[in-house]
């Protein structure tokens, strides 16, 4: 379940498609093809082609259907890729009834009803359309085992914190793209104690049995395939934490849009690196490094520049980031010969001017300390402390509140004395925000949540990971990163088809009379984790490290309906009613 693979097949599938023109009326110009994209698809293009991939299939012009100033060109064919919604429908019969070229082959990213294909039918008078074709790939394709729906919590949920209907239906459809996609039928289980992930299982299931004969006529497999519908507020610890990773800290400090990043608010940042793209597709080194942690991450540039530093014979001494810089200055030649190492170096002196200037340091260690230790007087202390220093900005004291609530709330006498810090330095807004997160997280009740047994082996796999020596300080245990998200202990109960039924609830799909959990009982090979509310980088290092460590045992794909960084996800709690 390599979603890479899912790219590339659906990609060449539309820029490798032939014309229906018989061969001998193919003339050098009908070789050349103009590419449309509507606003859905046009992301999806740019994660998974380059414009250099394009140019080699002879597509030599991309556009919009949205664009009503087009010149027409009918000498030219246009192979069409958008997604069927009524907005882009309007314009392709638009299009149609007054063609700009010669021949049109039109491909949509989703399912398409038949009513839609009857208005398109009607519109193509000139008969212009030759192909027409169903390709599922209706989500956004970051890493090779993570996708994202880029659906913000606004965009899906009504103010009562319910699903709205547009939301749940644009839900609903990408996830049985992605199921399409991989071509599996799953068992669909979801956090019975989340009415969000109720509603949302029940409608994809829904879909699949309307669309059973039709679309999801697969051959069964030797073990049933899992859809596990999870609930962000489930584990609320995870996203509230300083990430430390490569990927999860650009993330954070920088900001990433579908792989863009944007530099351009960087301090003496060059005109050409104001926006890079990263993906570990198409970008070694950023494969080679994007789950690094961050004293590892200075290690692997140290090594390109020494590499370099050798070549030139120079006894410039390299023994920091700031050493680093100052040699790429020194030497500008360098740059040249490793253009993407110098696009890393900036994202690099970025992140460490970061962690600088916030303090970052400082306000992690103790982040982690309170959420992986049970309540003692040294955290709190430490906590206290912080919440009186006057070098930490209040966004981080505040949140270092909330993860103290998460794991105290019984201690109402530790609670009153945050409440009255709270009090005296911060807004009534801010201080209203704690009492609501407290109530929207009251764990008294913590069955919710499984356990990480001895027997875990992401827990294990991460203690290793996070035992590396990280570049603040010299003992081998990394105290940046000693939280394991609970996603850990779910995958190993996956591995071990020990899932609790009692808090994962199924959704049976009927198969002649008889629901999938009837038919097989086994660990399941492929595995959807879909998380309602957004999922971190961090959880997808998690789940990469870990089908590294099941090698193809068991294949795990990750998505959300979003990718969160700390700051969005306080700002949809605090959006919350």
């Amino acid at each position: 379940m390599n979603l890479f693979d899912v790219a590339d097949y659906y990609i060449n599938k539309i820029v490798t498609s032939r014309s229906k023109l018989s061969v001998a009326k193919v003339n050098e110009h009908q070789r050349i093809k103009v590419l449309l994209l509507d606003n859905n698809t046009t992301p999806t293009i740019s994660l998974c082609a380059t414009q250099s991939d394009l140019l080699k299939q002879e597509i030599y012009l991309v556009d919009k259907i949205e664009n009503e100033e087009r010149e027409v060109s009918r000498h030219l064919r246009c192979l069409v890729y958008v997604k069927p919604t009524e907005g882009t429908l309007q314009c392709l019969l638009r299009e149609l009834r007054n063609p700009r070229y010669g021949e049109y082959q039109i491909f949509f990213n989703n399912i398409v009803l038949k009513s839609q294909l009857e208005r398109l039918a009607e519109s193509d008078d000139m008969e212009a359309v030759t192909k027409v074709e169903e390709i599922f790939q209706d989500f956004f394709i970051l890493n090779q085992d993570l996708f994202s729906l880029d659906l913000q919590p606004k965009d899906f949920l009504s103010n009562t914190l319910v699903w709205s209907e547009p939301g749940l239906t644009e839900c609903s459809n990408s996830l049985v793209s992605v199921l399409l996609s991989l071509k599996i039928k799953p068992e669909i289980r979801f956090e019975g104690a989340s009415k969000l992930c109720e509603r949302l299982a029940k409608e994809v299931s829904y879909e699949i049995g309307k669309n059973e004969r039709t679309f999801f006529d697969f051959l069964v497999m030797d073990s049933t395939p899992i859809l596990l519908i999870l609930d962000r507020k489930t584990d609320p610890i995870t996203p509230l934490l300083q990430p430390w990773t490569y990927q999860s800290m650009i993330n954070e400090y920088i900001g990433v849009k579908r792989n863009i990043v944007d530099l351009s608010k960087v301090p003496k940042i060059d005109k050409d690196l104001e926006k890079v793209t990263l993906s570990s597709k198409q970008d070694a080194f950023f494969r080679d490094t994007m789950y690094l942690n961050f004293g590892e991450l200075g290690d692997k540039v140290k090594q390109y520049v020494t590499t370099y530093k050798d070549k030139t014979q120079t006894n410039s001494q390299i023994n920091t980031i700031e050493d680093i810089k100052n040699f790429i200055e020194k030497y500008p030649e360098f740059r040249k010969l490793s253009g993407n190492v110098a696009k890393h170096m900036a994202i690099v002196g970025e992140l460490d001017r970061q962690l600088k200037i916030r303090n970052i340091w400082e306000v992690s260690e103790i982040e982690q300390n309170l959420s992986s230790h049970d309540a003692n007087e040294e955290d709190f202390s430490e906590l206290i402390k912080l919440l009186q220093s006057e070098t930490v900005d209040k966004y981080y004291k505040l949140k270092l509140a909330c993860i103290y609530s998460l794991n105290n709330h019984a201690n109402s006498d530790k609670i009153r004395q945050l409440v009255e810090l709270l009090t005296q330095d911060f807004s009534p807004e801010d201080v209203n925000f704690f009492h609501r997160f407290k109530s929207l997280f009251n764990r008294h009740d913590k069955k919710a949540q499984s356990n990480h047994d001895k027997d875990d082996i992401l827990s294990e796999l991460a203690r290793r990971f996070n035992s590396k020596m990280s570049s603040k300080g010299n003992t081998a245990e990394n105290v940046y990163m000693q939280h394991i998200p609970e996603i850990s202990s779910l995958l190993t109960e996956l591995s071990k088809n020990t899932l609790s039924r009692d808090r994962f609830k199924t959704v049976d799909i009927q198969n002649h009379g008889m629901t999938q959990t009837q038919l097989r009982n086994d660990i399941p090979q492929d595995v959807i984790l879909f998380f309602v509310g957004g999922v971190t980088y961090e959880e997808a290092r998690l789940v990469h490290e870990f089908n590294e460590t099941m090698n193809s045992r068991m294949r795990v794909v990750l998505g959300g309906t979003s990718i969160v960084s700390t700051n969005q996800y306080m700002d949809s709690l605090r959006a919350m009613k």
